[in-house]
């Protein structure tokens, strides 16, 4: 049944087809994407839409239960995956957004009052920000509630996960939030792009935790980890500071604090067993084994230089990489490279991710859009591997973790698993991984380390080729 109703930005009519149960119309005229008011779809919310549901479904958002989140949006609001797409599309374009016929602007969002349907109002300052991140959860729950069900067979459940496959996400920034919740139901995808993976090329011999929490061996949001010499293994939580150390089997050893409010962008440890610890304020160094805080690392002309992520190579040397720096480490802390604006000849270079690793020669791999930049030890653009596509060879979405093996083998979690490529770029196989990895690298003996935070597990692969 075809029903009209005015868009609340221009007040031009929008054509509703009630039998589609769709939860959003595109305005022709002025672009906004608008949600259909609940009392002319067909399909009614199971519960009532009320304060206290969405407080509890942003309660649970923020205390890192997004899977949970995600069920309970879906039970309340009824929207399926396709719709809650159609949403987050149009908060990473930084549009409006009209829900039971009230505005907001996604830079900054607060709810503040409900109807029939929610209501929310925006607000400006600095404290939106949390707010704004909370709702483009709110709205991909929608996507990720289908991790509860996956093992569920219905028809209606395949056509979700096809209709998921089957969209183009043409932009980056919400790529990664997106990326977090659909990479969980890969596995279920049949006959998905690049999805044949090679059971015989890797196994794995060895899992640690696989539950959330913040007791020993649980991880919450954990999601870089860095190996030292001795095969220890150390972990940390993107917020919080928590640093929990294993040893080369995956025994807990002991976890300490690297600053309660520190949100590590990364972490990387050299052969004798020092943490550089990344943070918004600058690098600090600890002791491995006892936490022990040994100073901050100092790099001439580094005030106003942000490093996003940190590596470290075979021989000990740890990297550290910014926009417009790149600079090495010797194993005794002395600099050896300290390049500005390493990446300013690399042509059409764009990354949005947050991850490098370096082979046994020093040669460095680092993440982009859609590709891996590869330069020699001398900070110098040598190649470039992979592009976007649905290709064995090619990156579905923004590869998310890297590492190099032994034989100078490139590792990359991508969408569908984490893909093997030769040093020359050659494709060879995929491994399957059931979450987002997102740190990875090889410990002495040729082993895969793989920190998958959807999963709460640290694992290890064994290569058999």
């Amino acid at each position: 049944m075809l029903q009209s109703f005015e868009c609340p930005n221009c007040q031009a009519r929008l054509d509703y087809n009630s039998q589609l149960q769709a939860l959003t119309v595109r305005c022709d005229f002025c672009g906004s994407t608008v949600i259909v008011p609940d009392s002319l779809r067909n399909t009614r919310s199971n519960s009532q839409q009320s304060p206290e549901v969405l407080a509890q479904v942003v309660s649970l958002v923020g205390n890192g239960r997004k899977i949970d989140a995600i069920k309970l949006f879906r039970e309340t609001f009824n929207t399926g995956l396709k719709e809650a797409k159609d949403v987050v599309d149009a908060i990473e374009r930084h549009e409006d957004i009209h829900l039971g016929g009230t505005n907001f602007h996604t830079e900054s969002v607060m709810v503040t009052s409900f109807t029939t349907t929610p209501t929310v109002q925006t607000r400006s300052g600095r404290g939106g920000c949390v707010a704004i991140f909370a709702f483009l959860l709110l709205v991909l729950i929608g996507a990720g509630a289908f991790f509860f069900i996956s093992s569920s067979a219905t028809s209606r459940l395949v056509e979700d996960i096809t209709g998921i496959a089957e969209s183009q996400l043409e932009t980056n920034t919400a790529e990664e939030d997106i990326a977090v919740v659909i990479s969980t139901i890969e596995a279920a995808v049949p006959g998905a792009p690049g999805a044949s993976t090679d059971s015989g090329f890797a196994e794995v011999v060895m899992r640690v935790g696989g539950e959330e929490g913040t007791g020993p061996g649980f991880f919450n949001d954990t999601r870089r980890i860095a190996i030292d010499g001795d095969g220890n293994i150390y972990a940390g939580d993107y917020s919080g500071g928590r640093i929990q150390v294993f040893d080369e089997n995956g025994e807990f050893i002991t976890t300490w604090n690297a600053g309660k409010d520190v949100y590590l962008s990364g972490i990387a440890a050299n052969r004798t067993g020092t943490v550089f610890v990344v943070k918004t304020s600058g690098i600090e160094m600890f002791n491995g084994l006892t936490g022990e805080f040994l100073g901050t690392v100092a790099i001439p002309d580094s005030d106003f230089t942000f490093f996003r992520t940190a590596a470290s190579g075979p021989d000990g040397s740890i990297y550290f990489f910014a926009e417009d720096r790149l600079v090495r480490l010797d194993n005794n802390g002395n600099i050896t490279l300290d390049l500005a604006d390493p990446f300013a000849n690399i042509p059409n270079f764009a990354t949005t991710q947050e991850d490098a690793a370096i082979d046994g020669a020093g040669n460095i791999y680092l993440l982009g859009s859609e590709t891996i930049y590869k330069l020699n030890p001398d900070g110098q653009f040598v190649d470039q591997i992979g592009s976007k596509g649905e290709a064995e060879d090619q990156f579905y979405t923004s590869p998310r973790s890297i590492a190099v093996d032994g034989q100078g083998r490139i590792f990359v979690d991508d969408f569908w698993g984490i893909k093997v490529f030769e040093g020359n770029g050659r494709y060879i196989t995929m491994l399957e991984n059931p979450g987002v990895s997102f740190d990875m690298m090889f410990n002495d003996d040729n082993d895969l380390l793989v920190m998958d935070r959807n999963s709460n597990e640290l694992r290890k692969y064994q290569l058999n080729q």
